[in-house]
């Protein structure tokens, strides 16, 4: 008669896994049996149950320092109807809870997630822990699909989350690998690295538009988005009628050579935010057959469109933004180029975002604050507004409008008198709160009171004359000088906000509030505050009513219409 071993108390079994096996203890009691020392078979067929029981014995070989808590913990919330069981709860070295959901099929892989994600609510309401006191590892033998699901969590929960990759030997040892998980998809987007070219022809432009595809592959600018312009007024002004505006999408900076070249300008603003592209656009010029290349810059295509001598008649793209994959249309186009979608042209942005949401929220209010880039007034107003209805309870949809040129030159010029307010600098939000109230903000300049004497002056100081004016215009610098002569002016930014929830909006019972910066500093006045609130509304009125920048105007109207006449007949400003 054979020896028979005395039993020994082991995780679940089903065959005998190896000497070493032997002299461990289960501490994740399900069942004990009695195995004998054996030939090792192959570990395949384990099952699930039977792989976490090994496992909880190892858990070393996920990272050292994890000690067991309980198999198949418990969690229930009576209140939310709810239940579960952690595959296995352990603790790490420093503490904190760690959640291991194990998966043995490929099958089962897409529940891990639901588990996971309801394990943790589950765990910290029970044990009325911080978020950053619990996390999370997703084990798997197979993780062909759970590789895209869990990289996305993990970016974006709050609590951590990895990943490993478990191995099972022939002879029952267990090892396993931490899984690197995808790195986040990088956004392909229209940069701020922006050129020009100028052809004589369509036949011509067209073959340049090949020429400037081909040499954008070549240094690594594979995403293109261009427009199509033609002169249709004042032909004589212009050397050729057929120009193409350029945008570079994003670029890997290990695609390009970031060396400069010699004669490159390295003050440009775009060689230090955008080095990849503004060397692929170097590459370009560098080689490009055309009639002339001129600089630009976001918002410089909009000027393109004010201007009645010239018509945008067509867009192309490469990459991720050739015209035929169907997912932008044409005026998608146009807010690319424009910098509108980002705010990248620090003077148009449309766009709207939840707070709840909070990645979309982030760059939604970075987006913002690109568009109002050198106007630190609205800048500090719109950034406390937005804080300010961000900590209101529940879903809070907010929508933003801004127009930002920085340039009350452009504005007098262009806009007086009848075109004014398609011209003038102005901020349009909107907040719709959880509980039916909404806060309606509009944005503009207004004057202390009278404002300052002697208009056509001051802009003569700032700017000295219109050629002046013009470069700093076309160099994208006019921001640098406007500020400067709006102080002068005695004009100012302001927020005017009205709160109310009743179906007659605005009613004379909604709150007001008035938004200025004060030393640096937001400051916003309630109507609530009657004293307060109406000193601070006389400081920006003229007679009783508020000084707008129209009323401004059309106090100074003579020094505004001389100004007008005097950058109009020296040089052609609209193009």
């Amino acid at each position: 008669m054979d020896a028979v071993d005395p039993p020994l108390v082991l995780v679940t079994a089903r065959r005998g896994w190896g000497l070493d096996m032997l002299d461990r203890r289960a501490t994740c009691p399900r069942r004990t049996v009695s195995v004998r020392i054996a030939t090792v078979p192959l570990v395949t067929s384990l099952l699930e149950s039977e792989l976490r029981d090994l496992l909880a014995t190892r858990l070393e070989v996920l990272e050292p320092g994890l000690s067991l808590v309980r198999c198949e913990f418990s969690l229930r919330d009576a209140p939310l109807g709810t239940r579960g069981r952690i595959d296995i709860l352990a603790r790490d070295r420093h503490g904190l809870w760690v959640i291991i959901e194990l998966k043995r099929e490929r099958s089962s892989s897409r529940q891990a997630l639901h588990e996971i994600a309801k394990y943790a609510e589950l765990l910290q309401r029970d044990k009325q822990l911080a978020p950053d006191r619990i996390r999370a590892l997703v084990v798997s033998t197979d993780w062909s699909e759970l590789l895209v699901p869990v990289s996305n969590m993990a970016r974006d929960w709050s609590h951590d989350l990895r990943g490993y990759e478990l191995h099972v030997g022939v002879d029952g040892r267990l090892s396993a690998d931490r899984v690197a998980l995808l790195p986040e998809s990088p956004e392909r987007y229209i940069t701020a690295v922006h050129g020009i070219y100028l052809y004589a022809s369509p036949r011509e432009r067209d073959r340049g538009w090949r020429q400037i595809r081909q040499i954008a592959a070549e240094v690594g600018a594979t995403n293109l988005l261009a427009a199509d312009f033609d002169r249709v007024g004042a032909l004589n002004a212009v050397v050729a009628h057929y120009g193409l505006y350029l945008g570079i999408g994003t670029v890997e900076p290990a695609d390009v050579d970031l060396e400069p070249a010699e004669d490159e300008c390295s003050s440009d603003p775009c060689a230090t935010g955008h080095p990849a592209e503004y060397r692929a656009l170097c590459g370009i010029n560098a080689r490009v057959r055309c009639v002339d290349v001129e600089s630009a810059f976001p918002g410089l295509l909009g000027n393109l469109l004010a201007d009645p001598d010239w018509e945008v008649t067509g867009y192309r793209g490469t990459g991720a933004f050739a015209g035929t994959n169907g997912v932008h249309e044409e005026r998608d186009w146009l807010r690319m180029l424009s910098g509108n979608d980002r705010g990248d042209g620090q003077v148009t942005f449309v766009g709207s975002a939840n707070p709840r949401i909070a990645t979309r929220w982030r760059s939604f209010v970075e987006q913002a604050m690109n568009s109002l880039g050198g106007n630190p007034e609205w800048e500090t107003l719109v950034r406390a507004w937005l804080e300010r209805v961000a900590r209101q309870p529940g879903d809070v949809d907010v929508t933003l409008r801004v127009y930002n040129p920085c340039d009350l030159v452009q504005t007098i010029v262009h806009g007086w008198p009848d075109e004014l307010d398609r011209w003038q600098p102005g901020v349009i939000a909107t907040a719709e709160f959880a509980d039916g109230t909404r806060s309606v903000v509009q944005g503009m300049l207004c004057a202390d009171g009278y404002g300052a004497p002697g208009l056509l002056d001051m802009v003569h100081v700032v700017y000295r004359d219109p050629i002046k004016w013009m470069t700093t215009r076309y160099g994208g610098v006019t921001w640098e000088y406007d500020q400067g002569l709006l102080g002068l002016l005695g004009l100012r930014h302001v927020l005017l906000e009205i709160v109310g929830d009743g179906p007659e909006f605005p009613a004379p019972e909604d709150e007001r509030g008035l938004w200025l910066v004060e030393d640096g500093q937001s400051m916003r006045v309630s109507s609530d505050d009657p004293e307060k609130f109406t000193a601070a509304w006389q400081s920006l009125c003229y007679n009783g009513n508020l000084m707008t920048l129209r009323g401004f105007l059309a106090a100074h109207r003579h020094e505004v219409d001389a100004l007008r006449v005097e950058y109009l007949s020296c040089v052609d400003v609209r193009r």
